[in-house]
Formats: structure tokens, sequence, C-alpha cells
């Protein structure tokens, strides 16, 4: 039975849908759709621009076949079409590629025949199983005896949900897998931080080269729900694993910068902030909810729900935006999105 509202409960709906973004002093609400109506309440030109000391980290396009190749390290090779990254590597033994996004087209396998001409790609290592991470895999589809490294959990989704033309993986690891290949050590380690399954560490040490996919995003805070993650428990406690390595290149695979370790540290304490930020709120939630129940004559409860969850999440927002934007880019575009993911992480915990 529709549920009617008298104009008293409409018109205290409407000061409760303002209140919060009231008290934050926002000219908008970064969880509104964005429009690209230069005058609509939530233009797009009300969000920042990116930080010029992002913007001078920035890698440029760098071949004809749109990809950005440097050489990070003797025989390392950081690749990136601006969203997407990867890696190669250039052993006496052959050609190490750690995932292949179907971004990159066939500029990868270009990439390498330039880096390293003559020289046979043996191995293909997984972060995970994402196919915008690895879904370029189909690329080297033809390669002869290419061995093609995965964890067990991401080997048997992809038998489950197999990549369009992206070959099985030939060899699998349970928690830890320690190869030299051409003299060259890498280790491999699985945790979790983003993917359903699974998520590998890739560490090279002579290189002091670690490969965490789907995590930060150099000189921006992370994408929306930190970095999409599944299992943010994991991802709050990635930061430590991560710094437990001795490192200096960190590649994240999103955006057009190579982090650092100085960059890994900045995100720990951006999503720390966060987390102590929801924390903080939370205590008021419960009066949120009766505040919205009393508006509503206690007929829609949902909706008092939501008005609670709403109001923690946009003054954290507030809040966040305001001490770290002169610090990560974008955070206004996504900041919502880290309080609101830390919202629900409380409410179910």
């Amino acid at each position: 039975m529709p549920i009617k509202l008298t104009a008293t409960t409409i018109s205290l709906l409407a000061a409760l849908s303002t209140a919060g973004l009231a008290q934050a002093d926002q000219p908008h609400n970064t969880a509104n759709a964005i429009s690209l109506d230069e005058n609509h309440p939530d233009s797009f030109r009300h969000f920042s621009a990116e930080l010029p000391k992002m913007r001078e980290r920035a890698a440029q396009i760098n071949t004809d076949f749109g990809l950005h190749v440097s050489e990070i390290e003797k025989g390392l090779f950081f690749v990136t079409d601006l969203v997407y990254q990867s890696a190669f590597l250039v052993t006496d033994a052959g050609v190490v590629v750690f995932d292949a996004p179907p971004s990159f087209g066939e500029g990868l396998r270009k990439a390498i025949q330039i880096a390293a001409p003559n020289k046979p790609i043996t191995h293909l290592i997984m972060s995970h199983g994402h196919s915008d991470h690895n879904g370029g895999g189909h690329m080297f589809a033809d390669i002869a005896n290419l061995e093609i490294l995965a964890a067990r959990q991401v080997a048997e989704t992809l038998d489950r949900h197999p990549l369009k033309g992206v070959p099985n993986p030939t060899r699998t690891f349970e928690d830890a897998l320690e190869l030299d290949i051409g003299g060259v050590p890498i280790s491999l380690r699985t945790t979790t931080f983003h993917a359903e399954d699974t998520d590998v560490l890739i560490y090279l040490p002579a290189q002091k080269f670690l490969m965490a996919i789907d995590t930060i995003t150099p000189g921006e805070v992370p994408f929306m729900n930190f970095g999409a993650t599944t299992d943010i428990t994991g991802y709050l406690e990635s930061f430590d694993t991560f710094l437990a390595y001795d490192f200096d290149h960190f590649l994240s695979g999103h955006v057009s910068v190579l982090g650092t370790r100085q960059d890994v540290l900045t995100t720990r304490d951006y999503a720390f902030d966060v987390r102590d930020t929801v924390l903080g709120l939370m205590p008021s939630f419960d009066a949120h909810v009766m505040d919205g129940l009393s508006a509503v004559e206690f007929q829609n409860a949902n909706l008092a729900y939501r008005y609670a969850m709403e109001r923690i999440r946009d003054t954290c927002a507030a809040e966040i935006v305001d001490r770290w934007q002169d610090e990560l880019s974008v955070v206004d575009l996504w900041a919502d999105s880290h309080c609101e993911t830390l919202v629900l992480f409380q409410i179910m915990h």
C-alpha cells in the first residue's frame, strides 16, 4: 500500500536532504551524477583540475603505436597507454611479461620486439584474472611453449569464466613461488586486497620493483571504493604487506605514473584518514536514523537509514576533501565513494 506523506513530512525531508550539504559548506554534492551542462548544479566544472605536481609526473606516449615504453632498470621496461600499466623483463633466457591489458592491442608485442629483437617471449605472469588487466593475453596465444603462471585460485576462476582467446595458465602455485628466469630472481606471493579470489604480488628484488594491481593511483586518491576492492579489510592491511618489501618502483596498474614508495605511504595515510574520519562520525549514526524516522513519521525506515548513511558520508567527504585537496588529485571526485565504503563496512562490523 503506498505511503502518503504529509506536507509537513515532505518539507522535513527536503530539509534533511540538504542539511548535510549545507553543514559541509560545499557548492555541490560530489556523490551526485555529474552533468556536462556547465550551468547545472552538478556541472563537471565544479570539480577540481588534476594537481600540477601530478601532471608533471605523467608519462607521455613515445611510440607510434600509442604506448609509453621506458626502461626503468636494466632489462626492466614499464609500459602504459596512460590508463593501464604493464611491464616486461628481458633476461638471457627470454622475455617475461607481467600482465597483458587488452587496451594495449598489439602494441605490447611491438614494444617487446623493439626492446629485445629476436628474444623469445617465454613467460606471462598474471597478477589476477580480471579481463581489463589480462584479457590481452590472447596476443600471446600463438607463442609455442609459453609458460603462463597464475595463482591456483585465479586459474580455477578462469576455468569457470575464461577470458576470450586467452590461453589457460600452464603453471599454478598456492601461497608463494620463487623463480629464477635467465639469472633474474622473481618472487610471487598470493594475498587479498582487490580480486574476489586472490591477488598476486610480483617482486623483483634486484630491480627493487613491486607490482600490486588495482591498489593505488600515484598522485591521485584511489579509484572509487578504494580501487573497487572486494575486501576492504584486506585492502587496508595490504599497506603493511607492501611496505615490508624493499622497493623503489611500484606498479599499480592504472594511470600513467609509475609509483614510488612515497606514493604507497601517502595513499596509506589517506585511506587511514578516511577510516578514522568515519569511525569518529559513526557514534552519531543512530541519532541521524531517528531524525529521519521522525521526518517520515516512522513510515519509511529505508529512507531514514539512507539519510543517516548519506549524512555520515557527506560530512566525511567534506572533511577529507578539505584536508587532501592540495595533496592528491581527484579527491573531490572519489572521496564520497571512499567514505561510503567505510560507512557500510562499519555498519556491518
